[in-house]
């Protein structure tokens, strides 16, 4: 798929130059990228498993927007996050949008290929730009048969993501736009720790299933509340704190699941991507 030139990721011309450096670099991509991304970490520790993996891998730079896969695609590559976040959506006949899950460094993008159909049920969007680790499906799915460990591996994700989507069936339901909200910012916030994040709130309505109107007096509610603030119409989360005490009950029970501990940084060969050292949400007004 082809990549475009976005705050969080590279020009595909700069990608394809530096792309023939990595075969070369294999103990890099394994200690400074691969395991940044906790179920491939959980792969490629598995014994006799590193070498063959590593060979297979590779680095690519996703950018807002950036489609994966459409509804009713097959799904012939998976994505290991690093330090981008990859939404799951339902698009309605009318055009509305509500995102179902969201996978970061914790997961894998595409798991269903492995347990299903191999065809994806729903739009699979980009929704923060970074980098992730590509891999193709059938290779995976060879190493699930014979190895067992692997096997429990993935479907402790699963478990994780089958939590998060049935939660956040309850919490689009029962819950203010608030709650949804602050739920919402600390699980981009769990996934991405430092990474810069350029969302408008066209985009983040349509991840929380709320009106854009609803999501400005809540966003301005937790400015008064000091939890954000607004610089250079960019969102900044200052006080996490303050959002984890207004966030509804759904977080905790899908934190729970896993222990995040955000990415403090991927460190990436010169020219291979681009990353900001600040935790802020751009909003256009």
């Amino acid at each position: 798929m082809r990549a475009e030139l976005g705050a969080c990721g590279m020009s595909n011309l700069i990608f394809q130059t530096y792309q023939p450096l990595l075969p070369d670099r294999k103990e890099l991509l394994t200690t400074s990228i691969a395991s940044k991304n906790e179920l491939l970490k959980e792969l490629l520790n598995l014994p006799g498993n590193a070498n063959e993996l590593l060979q297979e891998l590779r680095i690519v730079p996703l950018t807002v927007n950036q489609v994966l896969y459409e509804q009713g695609d097959k799904i012939d590559v998976l994505y290991f996050p690093l330090d981008c976040v990859v939404s799951g959506l339902a698009i309605m006949e009318d055009g509305t949008t509500i995102e179902t899950s969201m996978v970061g460094c914790e997961s894998v993008v595409g798991v269903s290929t492995l347990l299903g159909s191999g065809l994806s049920r729903q739009w699979v969007w980009v929704t923060v730009g970074g980098n992730a680790v590509q891999l193709d499906s059938k290779f995976l799915d060879r190493m699930l048969i014979h190895n067992e460990a692997a096997l429990k591996s993935l479907l402790k994700c699963y478990r994780l993501l089958i939590t998060q989507v049935s939660q956040r069936c309850v919490c689009n339901t029962r819950h203010t736009i608030m709650e949804r909200l602050c739920c919402w910012l600390l699980m981009v916030h769990d996934r991405v720790g430092g990474s810069n994040l350029n969302l408008t709130q066209e985009m983040i309505a349509s991840r929380v299933g709320a009106r854009r109107a609803g999501i400005t007096v809540a966003a301005g509610m937790l400015q008064s509340m000091k939890a954000i603030e607004y610089r250079r119409g960019r969102l900044h989360i200052i006080d996490r704190e303050v959002l984890e005490r207004t966030v509804c009950e759904c977080y905790n029970i899908m934190k729970s699941e896993w222990p995040f501990t955000p990415p403090d940084g991927i460190y990436i060969p010169k020219g291979l991507a681009i990353s900001s050292p600040f935790h802020c949400i751009r909003i256009d007004e």
